[in-house]
Protein backbone atom coordinates (compact mmCIF):
# COMPACT_ATOMS: atom_id res chain seq x y z
CA UNK A 1 0.00 0.00 0.00
CA UNK A 2 2.78 2.53 1.06
CA UNK A 3 4.39 1.60 -2.42
CA UNK A 4 1.22 2.62 -4.17
CA UNK A 5 1.00 5.77 -1.97
CA UNK A 6 4.46 6.73 -2.70
CA UNK A 7 4.14 6.04 -6.93
CA UNK A 8 0.63 7.97 -7.26
CA UNK A 9 2.20 10.43 -5.16
CA UNK A 10 4.93 11.04 -7.25
CA UNK A 11 2.99 11.25 -10.65
CA UNK A 12 1.07 13.39 -9.33
CA UNK A 13 3.72 16.27 -8.32
CA UNK A 14 5.99 15.06 -11.58
CA UNK A 15 2.79 15.64 -13.55
CA UNK A 16 2.10 19.17 -11.71
CA UNK A 17 6.08 19.86 -12.30
CA UNK A 18 5.89 19.12 -15.72
CA UNK A 19 2.96 21.17 -16.32
CA UNK A 20 3.58 24.39 -14.26
CA UNK A 21 7.35 24.58 -13.39
CA UNK A 22 9.39 22.52 -16.33
CA UNK A 23 8.23 24.72 -19.37
CA UNK A 24 10.07 28.00 -17.44
CA UNK A 25 13.14 25.69 -18.25
CA UNK A 26 12.33 25.45 -21.93
CA UNK A 27 14.74 26.00 -24.44
CA UNK A 28 13.43 27.37 -27.93
CA UNK A 29 10.08 25.81 -26.98
CA UNK A 30 11.18 22.32 -26.40
CA UNK A 31 10.81 20.79 -23.06
CA UNK A 32 11.54 17.33 -21.25
CA UNK A 33 8.96 15.73 -19.63
CA UNK A 34 9.55 15.03 -15.95
CA UNK A 35 7.16 12.22 -15.77
CA UNK A 36 7.71 10.32 -18.91
CA UNK A 37 11.78 9.73 -17.75
CA UNK A 38 10.34 8.74 -14.47
CA UNK A 39 7.77 6.03 -15.88
CA UNK A 40 10.80 4.88 -18.56
CA UNK A 41 13.20 4.63 -15.50
CA UNK A 42 10.67 2.89 -13.01
CA UNK A 43 9.76 -0.06 -15.76
CA UNK A 44 13.72 -0.77 -16.48
CA UNK A 45 14.01 -0.98 -12.58
CA UNK A 46 10.87 -3.19 -12.08
CA UNK A 47 10.26 -4.72 -14.97
CA UNK A 48 7.45 -4.40 -17.24
CA UNK A 49 4.55 -5.44 -15.60
CA UNK A 50 4.74 -2.53 -12.70
CA UNK A 51 6.11 -0.01 -15.73
CA UNK A 52 2.74 -0.84 -17.61
CA UNK A 53 0.03 0.17 -14.74
CA UNK A 54 2.42 3.13 -14.07
CA UNK A 55 2.12 4.12 -17.75
CA UNK A 56 -1.29 4.02 -18.50
CA UNK A 57 -2.02 5.47 -14.54
CA UNK A 58 0.28 8.79 -15.42
CA UNK A 59 -0.86 8.61 -19.22
CA UNK A 60 -4.50 8.97 -18.36
CA UNK A 61 -3.31 12.19 -15.93
CA UNK A 62 -1.47 13.48 -19.00
CA UNK A 63 -4.35 13.32 -21.42
CA UNK A 64 -6.31 15.55 -19.01
CA UNK A 65 -3.94 18.06 -20.09
CA UNK A 66 -3.51 16.96 -24.03
CA UNK A 67 -6.71 18.56 -25.63
CA UNK A 68 -7.08 16.42 -28.87
CA UNK A 69 -7.77 13.14 -28.09
CA UNK A 70 -7.91 11.39 -25.30
CA UNK A 71 -6.09 8.43 -24.44
CA UNK A 72 -2.75 9.28 -26.79
CA UNK A 73 -0.48 9.28 -24.01
CA UNK A 74 -1.78 6.53 -21.97
CA UNK A 75 -1.54 4.10 -25.04
CA UNK A 76 1.78 5.47 -25.96
CA UNK A 77 3.04 5.59 -21.96
CA UNK A 78 1.89 1.65 -21.71
CA UNK A 79 3.72 0.31 -25.22
CA UNK A 80 6.54 2.52 -23.87
CA UNK A 81 7.17 0.98 -19.89
CA UNK A 82 6.40 -2.76 -21.61
CA UNK A 83 9.53 -1.96 -23.97
CA UNK A 84 11.25 -0.61 -21.15
CA UNK A 85 10.34 -3.14 -18.76
CA UNK A 86 11.80 -5.84 -21.03
CA UNK A 87 15.23 -3.49 -21.99
CA UNK A 88 16.04 -3.78 -17.92
CA UNK A 89 15.45 -7.30 -17.70
CA UNK A 90 18.87 -8.03 -19.88
CA UNK A 91 20.67 -4.94 -18.05
CA UNK A 92 22.87 -4.18 -15.38
CA UNK A 93 20.30 -1.97 -13.58
CA UNK A 94 22.98 -0.07 -11.28
CA UNK A 95 25.09 1.23 -14.31
CA UNK A 96 23.46 4.40 -16.04
CA UNK A 97 24.65 4.63 -19.49
CA UNK A 98 22.29 1.74 -21.16
CA UNK A 99 19.38 3.22 -19.50
CA UNK A 100 19.83 7.03 -19.90
CA UNK A 101 20.84 5.40 -23.84
CA UNK A 102 17.37 3.50 -23.70
CA UNK A 103 15.34 7.11 -22.67
CA UNK A 104 16.19 8.53 -25.44
CA UNK A 105 15.57 5.88 -28.10
CA UNK A 106 12.15 5.17 -26.50
CA UNK A 107 11.31 9.33 -26.05
CA UNK A 108 11.46 9.15 -29.89
CA UNK A 109 9.67 5.93 -30.03
CA UNK A 110 6.97 7.72 -28.34
CA UNK A 111 7.11 10.99 -29.75
CA UNK A 112 6.91 8.73 -33.61
CA UNK A 113 3.93 6.96 -32.09
CA UNK A 114 2.12 10.26 -30.80
CA UNK A 115 2.68 11.59 -34.48
CA UNK A 116 1.42 9.35 -36.25
CA UNK A 117 -1.66 8.81 -34.19
CA UNK A 118 -2.05 12.56 -34.34
CA UNK A 119 -1.78 12.31 -38.31
CA UNK A 120 -4.24 9.68 -38.68
CA UNK A 121 -6.59 11.24 -36.79
CA UNK A 122 -6.26 14.41 -38.59
CA UNK A 123 -4.20 17.06 -35.61
CA UNK A 124 -1.21 18.92 -36.93
CA UNK A 125 2.17 18.25 -34.98
CA UNK A 126 5.59 19.41 -35.60
CA UNK A 127 8.06 16.11 -36.41
CA UNK A 128 10.97 18.10 -35.40
CA UNK A 129 9.64 18.92 -31.07
CA UNK A 130 9.94 14.91 -31.70
CA UNK A 131 13.94 15.11 -31.78
CA UNK A 132 14.32 17.92 -29.40
CA UNK A 133 11.95 17.07 -26.80
CA UNK A 134 13.88 13.68 -26.78
CA UNK A 135 17.31 14.97 -26.51
CA UNK A 136 16.38 17.18 -23.64
CA UNK A 137 14.49 14.02 -21.77
CA UNK A 138 18.32 12.39 -22.55
CA UNK A 139 19.84 14.82 -20.46
CA UNK A 140 17.19 14.74 -17.53
CA UNK A 141 17.48 10.62 -17.68
CA UNK A 142 20.40 11.01 -15.85
CA UNK A 143 19.57 12.10 -12.09
CA UNK A 144 16.25 11.44 -12.82
CA UNK A 145 17.30 7.67 -13.53
CA UNK A 146 19.70 7.31 -10.32
CA UNK A 147 17.44 8.88 -8.21
CA UNK A 148 14.60 5.97 -9.38
CA UNK A 149 16.96 3.59 -8.33
CA UNK A 150 17.83 4.85 -5.45
CA UNK A 151 14.14 5.16 -4.85
CA UNK A 152 13.52 1.38 -6.24
CA UNK A 153 16.14 -0.02 -3.47
CA UNK A 154 13.98 1.46 -0.23
CA UNK A 155 12.65 -2.15 1.38
CA UNK A 156 8.51 -0.83 1.48
CA UNK A 157 9.50 -0.25 -2.82
CA UNK A 158 10.65 -3.46 -3.53
CA UNK A 159 8.82 -6.92 -4.75
CA UNK A 160 9.53 -9.27 -2.18
CA UNK A 161 8.36 -12.86 -2.52
CA UNK A 162 6.44 -15.05 -0.19
CA UNK A 163 5.57 -18.76 -0.16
Amino acid sequence: MKKILTLAGLTIIMLILDNSVVPFFSIKGFSPSLLFTFIISYSIVNGYSEGLWLGVFAGLFQDIYFANILGVNALTNMICAVISGFIGVSIFKEKTLIPVLSNFVISIFKGILVFVILYVVGVGMSFRFVFFNSLYNLFLSIPVYRLTYKLCSIDYMRRNWKF
